[in-house]
């Protein structure tokens, strides 16, 4: 590797610093070095060995030992099932539980449907479920119209709309069944499909892997959904793009599909989700 640099970075190179301060900072970053390549080998494979950490380190033995040690006395790392055997500690279990409480859902979507918008002129939405409803939780106005039926904050019946259906549609059965037992008909709704066909609705909508919304919640507006789902594969919450029919239902019905299907997969994947198309995960 050739030893060039922009002149301004060449003047903090004479930049003279007492010897033991590097010394220490040196040996700081090896050591975190160290640490990080141990985590990553225990990582990938679950449960390793000294001996097979080492290998998959390149450290040498005695370092390694010095490394468990240290690590399974402050908790990063616990005593594994194989005798010698080393694993992630429940230290990691925490702070990925910070981690994923950290995680803003609105910040995860809004890049997608920024995009949405851009792309379809539609406006979308994000909605999560609250019972038997969904709310919405943000909401990026279109271009050609717009709908007082959704706005931020209200919510609509899980069985009415593009995201609260697509919110059904992925509940585990017995789920749905509860949430129609306690919902449909909701009063003053007297139009309230029978849950036989929100069922049949939710069944088709799950295997399409989208939902169609086709002017049953205002006249003239039609909306297409998807699911968003988080790390472990749970149903997190729905995506949506709302408009005139003809925009959203006419000559560019397939585009559209494809790209809610498409902005949901990149939000279940801005939240972990470790399956192409940001599947649910199956146990």
């Amino acid at each position: 590797m050739t030893d060039t640099m922009p002149s301004e970075f060449a003047s903090i190179r004479s930049i003279s610093v007492p010897s033991g301060k590097n010394d220490r900072e040196s040996s700081g970053l090896e050591l975190v070095s160290k640490v990080g390549a141990v985590l990553d080998a225990l990582e990938r494979s679950g449960e390793l060995t000294a001996t097979e950490l080492a290998a998959a380190t390149g450290e040498p033995l005695s370092s390694i030992y010095r490394l468990l040690r240290s690590l399974n006395g402050i908790g990063w790392l616990d005593k594994g099932i194989r005798r010698g055997g080393y694993r992630l500690g429940l230290h990691f279990l925490t702070v990925g539980a910070a981690l994923e409480d950290s995680i803003d859902i609105r910040e995860a979507a809004l890049p997608s449907l920024r995009r949405l918008v851009a792309e379809t002129g539609a406006t979308s939405f994000l909605c999560i479920r609250r019972a038997g409803r969904a709310v919405c939780v943000e909401r990026i106005e279109g271009t050609a119209v717009r709908s007082l039926a959704l706005e931020l904050g209200n919510s609509l019946p899980l069985y009415s709309g593009a995201a609260p259906r697509a919110l059904l549609a992925y509940l585990p059965v017995a789920e749905q069944l509860t949430v129609l037992r306690d919902s449909v008909p909701l009063p003053g709704d007297p139009v309230a499909p029978s849950p036989a066909a929100i069922l049949a609705d939710a069944e088709l909508s799950r295997s399409a892997g989208y939902t169609v919304s086709d002017e049953d919640v205002t006249p003239g507006i039609a909306a297409l959904g998807a699911p968003v789902f988080d790390h472990a594969g749970d149903l997190a919450a729905a995506i949506s793009i709302s408009g005139l029919q003809a925009q959203v239902l006419g000559d560019h019905a397939e585009a559209n599909i494809a790209l809610i299907q498409t902005a949901a997969a990149a939000v279940s994947g801005a939240l972990g989700n470790p399956l192409p198309g940001g599947k649910p995960i199956v146990r």
